[in-house]
């Protein structure tokens, strides 16, 4: 799981069109599978379907031997091997693809009590996804089953790497761990090891190994939670592992009691498309297509790849339609906060490209022969930097059915083309094309082909009250889509093949059993809050988050709380008050730029003509009433001098006014209405005289009016308009009281 610009979904699509040249050689196919965050789930439908392919036509695809992969995309590496020779059940949902992805949500990986100062979810969720993974795998791959997984980290704590003999180091952060897993049979556990480079002074990085040089289950499942750790998101995980110079050496390479733990996040940070790592692999363990017994000596870089093997690839971001959240500024930095935040923008996508660009220097064929798959609709997942699968179990299937779509599209446009040029006669046997069966991915798929490609009756296709959900989000997906296409560009649009339909001036298809069509994107609305107003008006569901059938406003609030609580648990894990305020403000930023509410309460302390002490709760369902009041010890500075003014103590009582749209993250309005009885501390109480001229010179009512700005929920300016009616023989007296102090909205 990635963070913004994540890419995703591998593409195994390619292996039904290796050119006959490289089947002679013995071709092999490498596959690439980068994070995804909760596109992981698109990735598992897509890799499900073209490995279901594969497996029901024997023989007319090149192996899989190497897969690589980072966050989200190591694991779905591990699940495309663990199937590669086989066993893939024809139910998709009794598939470890399906049951990796589909379960584990929002309420599962958020636990209040398991909060962590580093992390806000548990992985005791994914912990328990990866045991069933383990199970599955130690049950026995068949024998012959040869083959290289490589997965990306990211270090915590950058490595010192000797440089000039030792003279100097420099820092290396990432890291990619090799293994190699050997099939013996069902009911044998496979033999995983290391896979390392022979006979070489460079360090690599590598698993504990037992006596006979095998690695356990247990190691490789903290090394893929390491690599789906992405910040924030999870606390970094612990690794054990040695960095193993081999030269001279004979395995084991790392012995069990010679490892040591070091800390690791998201592999995707900084290389989250290790392409380059599996054209290493295959260029020192590959030998005509087939996984050698040990890898070859070569130095550096210099070993060639051998022949007939194909690489594989997709990026989630990879898309063959517009999209104006991704669009990159074109406009020139106006300021030095723009032009700052543009080049940390500009280096973030340099350093995680910086791998890609160097496998095209290195191995220009691997770019040049790269299959690279766009999708043609929208995900449920896409919102909110691809996080916003985890909130409902449906947006996670929808994307699990739409890979499953995508890879059918790719195959049948493109790769099943060529191999039956190839092969006349011989047609390729595709799975679920009744659509119609037990499983719902199949019907889910139907109705998706129904709809989008006119293959059945859609109201046949998508009937069915366990199909409404799918429904009404496939009718979202499809109104992105002519929304995006219509908005964009003309220029741009032209180079989206999903958006000639919309050029030609064809309707917008409609899903059976679905509200009217939506009004279209607002110009300030964002693209998350489309998504749900979109999910809102066609009657969607929300079933794990407990929102059920709300109202697009009522929906975002929803969100915005569970948000906001999260942060706020975060924060309280920080183990210092700096810190845990510091990450409190950053949070209530952070939600309020999804969707900003005021917040329900606040308190604050401010200076001006003395020192208030005040706080606010809101009594109905937003932020926009809060009731509460303030005491104020007035002339407070006479206590602490010669000054003879008197000091005294008001307690109001009152409501504040606090208006969503006069607000924003970092600046928000209020008004207050306020009454309260000043009391005089000390001395007599007549309001005679020069007593009941002097604000605080004797007891009496007040009431006072104003406003407030709270800028960030840290800082709090307010002005009030104090009037003192007359009372017990003294006039009436007014005050204008400028303060200042901090305000903390919760």
């Amino acid at each position: 799981m990635s963070v913004p610009g994540s890419r995703a979904v591998a593409l195994v699509a390619i292996a039904l069109v290796a050119p006959a040249a490289s089947r002679a050689e013995g071709p092999a196919l490498s596959l690439t599978v980068s994070g995804g965050v909760s596109l992981g789930a698109y990735q598992a439908g897509f890799l499900y379907y073209v490995l279901a392919a594969a497996q029901r036509n024997p023989g007319r695809t090149p192996p899989l031997k190497i897969a690589t992969g980072a966050s989200a995309g190591s694991v779905n590496s591990l699940l495309s091997l663990r199937y590669a020779c086989g066993d893939l059940p024809e139910d998709p949902l009794a598939s470890l693809f399906a049951r990796t992805w589909l379960p584990v949500g929002y309420r599962e990986l958020f636990r209040p009590k398991e909060v962590h100062a580093l992390g806000v979810f548990s992985r005791e969720a994914l912990r328990s996804t990866a045991s069933q993974v383990g199970e599955e795998i130690e049950a026995g791959l068949a024998a012959g089953c040869d083959l290289l997984l490589g997965i990306a980290v990211t270090r915590v704590t950058p490595r010192q790497r000797p440089l000039a003999k030792g003279r100097t180091t420099i820092p290396r952060t990432v890291e990619k761990f090799a293994l190699r897993i050997e099939g013996l049979g069902p009911g044998r556990r496979p033999r995983i090891t290391n896979f390392l480079e022979p006979d070489t002074s460079d360090e690599q990085p590598a698993l504990p190994e037992g006596p006979d040089g095998t690695v356990s289950f247990e190691d490789v499942r903290d090394l893929l939670l390491a690599s789906a750790a992405f910040p924030v998101a999870f606390a970094p995980k612990a690794v054990r592992h040695c960095n193993v110079v081999t030269l001279g050496r004979a395995p084991p390479f790392c012995p069990a009691g010679e490892a040591t733990s070091a800390d690791f996040i998201d592999g995707g940070v900084f290389d989250n498309d290790p392409l380059l790592l599996a054209a290493r692999l295959a260029s020192v363990g590959l030998e005509a297509g087939a996984a050698q017994t040990a890898p070859a000596a070569c130095p550096g870089n210099e070993r060639p790849l051998p022949p007939g093997v194909e690489f594989a690839f997709v990026s989630a971001d990879a898309k063959s339609y517009p999209d104006p959240a991704g669009e990159p500024a074109s406009k020139e930095p106006e300021s030095l906060i723009s032009l700052l935040l543009g080049e940390v923008g500009t280096f973030v996508e340099t350093a995680r490209a910086k791998e890609l660009d160097t496998l095209l220097t290195e191995y220009p064929s691997v770019g040049e022969g790269l299959a690279y798959p766009q999708r043609h609709l929208p995900a449920a997942s896409e919102p909110m930097a691809a996080f916003f699968g985890f909130f409902e179990r449906d947006f996670r299937e929808f994307d699990f059915a739409l890979g499953m779509y995508e890879g059918r599209r790719y195959l049948v446009r493109y790769a099943i083309p060529r191999i039956e040029a190839r092969s006349p006669g011989r047609a390729l046997d595709l799975p679920g094309e009744g659509g119609r069966g037990a499983s719902r991915p199949w019907r889910e798929l139907a109705c998706l082909r129904a709809v989008a490609d006119g293959a059945g009756d859609p109201a046949d296709r998508c009937a069915g009250e366990d199909l409404a959900q799918f429904r009404a989000l496939l009718q979202t997906s499809l109104d992105r889509l002519w929304n995006d296409c219509r908005t964009a560009p003309p220029r741009e649009v032209a180079t989206y093949r999903a958006c000639d339909p919309v050029l030609g001036g064809k309707p917008e298809p409609r899903v059976p059993g679905v509200a009217r069509a939506a009004r279209p994107r607002d110009d300030a609305e964002s693209s998350t809050a489309y998504v749900v107003r979109l999910l809102s008006h066609y009657g969607f569901d929300w079933r794990d988050m407990g929102y059920g059938r709300a109202s697009a406003r009522d929906a975002m609030v929803g969100l915005h709380r569970d948000l906001a609580r999260a942060g706020r648990a975060l924060a309280q894990a920080q183990p210092s008050l700096a810190s845990r305020t510091g990450v409190g403000a950053a949070a209530d930023v952070g939600v309020d730029l999804f969707y900003y509410l005021p917040p329900s309460n606040a308190v604050w302390a401010l200076f001006g003509r003395g020192l208030e002490l005040g706080g606010g709760a809101s009594v109905v369902d937003t932020a926009w009433l809060r009731l509460g009041g303030a005491v104020k010890l007035q002339s407070l500075y006479a206590a602490l001098s010669s000054d003879s003014s008197p000091v005294s103590i008001l307690p109001l009582a009152g409501v504040e006014f606090v208006p969503a749209s006069l607000g924003s993250p970092i600046f928000q309005a209020s008004f207050l209405a306020r009454g309260g009885y000043l009391f005089r501390l000390g001395g007599g109480d007549s309001c005679s005289g020069e007593a009941g001229a002097t604000i605080g010179g004797c007891s009496r009512p007040e009431v006072e009016g104003g406003g407030a700005v709270a800028l960030a929920q840290l800082l709090r300016v307010q002005l009030v308009f104090e009037w003192y009616p007359p009372a017990r023989g003294a006039p009436g007296l007014w005050a204008i009281v400028p303060s200042m102090g901090i305000q903390v909205g919760f």
